[in-house]
């Protein structure tokens, strides 16, 4: 018989409804914390962490469709660059489910590797997009070295997303 209780994977109600709450709260600082801050590289991309505890926590549709839905939703804040978000989310919910067999998960050395991974992958597409308009060389050295950083805050940054949602799961709980 099937449990009431959960929808995937021993997914309860309770998980989702954190998860939601969670989503809502990042998209909240998303939105309106983070453009606040006053360096380009330290407006890091809070829904890359968020993405790897989801594809652990769900079936890899329903991480799918999270990515799928909740990088459409960064995408029209942020404005810019239609579908970095949706891409990079789906790229970082694929890699954690391809990888999650064959690597220890629940490492803090590991999200912040796949997680940095995945922010490299998209300061690089942010890069090459920023490269196409005009700007002197100098301009265009300091966007390269404030993606760099901006991707290694990502992925120190990790850990400290990711604990919370998982809980006793992560860190060999």
């Amino acid at each position: 018989m099937i449990d009431s209780r959960s929808f995937y994977q021993g997914v309860t109600v309770k998980t989702a409804v954190k998860f939601f709450l969670a989503a809502f709260v990042l998209l909240s600082l998303q939105a309106q914390v983070v453009p606040q801050f006053p360096y380009p590289a330290l407006r890091i991309d809070l829904f890359l962490p968020f993405m790897f505890a989801v594809a652990i926590e769900y079936t890899p549709f329903t991480a799918l469709l999270w990515a799928g839905v909740l990088g459409f939703v960064v995408d029209v804040f942020s404005g810019e660059f239609w579908g970095l978000h949706v891409g990079s989310y789906i790229a970082a919910v694929c890699l954690t489910n391809i990888a999650s067999s064959s690597f220890d998960w629940d490492n803090p050395v590991y999200q912040m590797f796949l997680v940095g991974l995945c922010a490299l992958g998209q300061s690089i597409a942010l890069g090459l997009f920023f490269s196409y308009v005009p700007m002197d060389s100098a301009t265009l050295s300091s966007l390269w070295v404030g993606l760099l950083i901006r991707t290694v805050l990502c992925s120190t940054v990790a850990p400290l997303l990711i604990y919370p949602l998982l809980g006793g799961k992560a860190y060999g709980g």
